[in-house]
């Protein structure tokens, strides 16, 4: 049945990442104090961490103002700080290719593959951001505490990982979408985030989900989670 239900909505044009059933100890047992939710989207991913850790402060950051205002909507009744930027590894004005399906929205070019296995998400139009450094960002977050960092960027991941390398060694652990093949142009694989997290002290832990292609079944990106060996 879940998989019918993937399939529909793949046809649709629509990612769906879909909760595992386990209980969740495992990530309740880090006893976390901050999330920061880097590709927010509308809210996704906030209200699912709040119901796994609803006594953490989540700190979301999405650039598109459509979604972002979706955003704060969504999460009214929750503890989140909406933050109305990208994160990168420089401080600057950019543009945005925005898809069909926001979702797959990035600064970077859509690969062919991505518009193939994913129909639908093409891109639209363009909108200029506000593209913020990590590093300079989170002296102002007022952060105390453990703090996980989670990064769903559309092959913006290596950016992200550069412009905060010294957040990322105050972090517990990170949960970053990692690609096999390339969904956008220039984008880093796992490989590549693997190598840039465990170069900072982190040991790779799992993939907490897998998508696949459709067509053949092929591993094509996971949530991978790592663990900052240094704060442990």
């Amino acid at each position: 049945m879940i998989k019918l239900i993937q399939d529909i909505f793949h046809k649709m044009g629509l990612i769906v990442k879909l909760v595992r059933p386990e209980n969740n100890k495992w990530l309740q047992n880090r006893d976390l104090k901050y999330v920061l939710d880097i590709g927010a989207n509308t809210g996704q991913y906030a209200n699912l961490v709040h119901e796994i850790l609803p006594n953490a402060k989540i700190i979301s950051f999405e650039p598109i103002k459509g979604c972002f205002d979706d955003l704060v909507k969504n999460t009214k009744n929750i503890n989140v700080k909406a933050v109305n930027c990208a994160l990168g590894d420089v401080n600057e004005q950019q543009e945005i290719n925005i898809s069909a399906h926001t979702p797959s929205s990035s600064l970077l070019k859509m690969a062919d593959l991505h518009t193939e296995v994913f129909v639908g998400t093409d891109y639209v139009k363009k909108e200029t951001i506000t593209v913020k450094r990590l590093d300079n960002v989170f002296p102002e977050l007022g952060i105390e505490g453990k703090f996980m960092v989670k990064v769903d960027v559309q092959g913006f991941e290596d950016r992200v990982i550069k412009g905060g390398l010294e957040t990322l060694k105050k972090a517990d652990c990170v949960l970053i979408e990692t690609s096999f093949e390339e969904l956008y142009k220039d984008q880093l694989l796992f490989d590549g985030i693997y190598q840039l997290l465990t170069g900072i002290g982190y040991v790779f832990e799992g993939n907490y989900t897998q998508t696949f292609n459709k067509e053949d079944g092929r591993i094509l990106y996971a949530e991978s989670f790592f663990v900052n060996t240094a704060k442990n």
